[in-house]
């Protein structure tokens, strides 16, 4: 059976479909006013929300026992497409400043390296074989990541928000506070006896956004956040007798260090002068003296 693969035909469709909305959606934009284009991006987001809640009765969702556990906090998208209708209207900059950079950062992720369209796991123990390209549950998951990168990007297209390099070190410390409601998450769910318990801490049952470690079928991914992570993070259950790593703690290091380079990266696009200028004073220990130091 044809499926997503990394860099064939598929992949790369699913990546041209995003970049020509992308553009339609901003001719689309260029002429209207401010209000409208708040009220359209609105539109998206509660848009995105609907679908999160509607994905449960299509397959495989209709395999999973307690499917409702499927719309709860378990993933990073699953918390920003919840927390992206009040984000949105938020006045703190900081919260802000991880909508856009979570936003943006986890849809173009998902296009890069589209696991859960791949994968012939599904809720981390349902096998169900290869997915058809056109899978609906794959049109669903290129869409709603889709919109969790459009959402943010006409946002700062549009000059709706400006981020600062002088708060970039706050978004990694958001995400983590994000791993941490995950975590949170799944005990509850796990107390409720939604998930068998026997799967909590496993990384290759649930495992929502690695926060009991790395797949065994992801080792790559693996490898690259575990070089930051010592190896007295690394436990094995005294029941289940499987390796896992301590949940959210383990992550701590490794979203600091790849949570700031993507702030830092975002920040040389939509910041450019005032990122520069900071390295700039950085390097030469110079009071900062610029009026973007107000953004903070």
């Amino acid at each position: 059976m044809e499926q997503i693969q990394l860099f064939n035909f598929y992949y790369f469709l699913y990546i041209a479909i995003a970049v020509l909305v992308t553009i339609l959606s901003v001719k689309f934009l260029n002429n209207k006013t401010d209000q409208f284009r708040r009220r359209f991006i609105f539109s998206l987001i509660m848009l995105n929300f609907v679908i999160h809640f509607l994905k449960v009765v299509i397959y495989p969702y209709t395999l999973v026992d307690h499917v409702w556990t499927k719309v709860t906090f378990e993933n990073i998208c699953a918390s920003s497409v919840l927390l992206f209708p009040l984000l949105y209207f938020t006045k703190n900059k900081t919260l802000k400043d991880y909508m856009v950079m979570v936003g943006i950062a986890s849809g173009v992720i998902t296009f890069v390296v589209p696991l859960d369209a791949m994968s012939s796991i599904f809720n981390g123990s349902i096998s169900i074989g290869p997915r058809a390209p056109f899978l609906l549950e794959n049109i669903r998951f290129y869409f709603a990541h889709y919109l969790l990168f459009l959402i943010p990007f006409l946002m700062m297209h549009y000059k709706m928000h400006e981020i600062s390099i002088r708060r970039a070190y706050r978004a990694p410390f958001m995400l983590i506070l994000i791993f941490l409601i995950i975590f949170i998450n799944e005990l509850v769910i796990t107390a409720l006896g939604w998930v068998p318990k026997e799967h909590l801490f496993d990384p290759n049952r649930r495992n929502p956004s690695f926060i009991f470690g790395p797949k065994e079928q992801f080792s790559g991914l693996g490898m690259i956040a575990g070089i930051f992570v010592p190896s007295f993070f690394m436990l094995t259950h005294p029941v289940y007798e499987f390796t896992f790593y301590i949940p959210v703690l383990w992550l701590v290091l490794p979203t600091i260090v790849y949570g700031g380079i993507i702030a830092f990266i975002l920040c040389l696009i939509y910041d450019k002068e005032d990122t520069l200028l900071f390295l700039k004073q950085l390097v030469s220990s110079k009071p900062i003296k610029s009026e973007e130091s107000q953004k903070i």
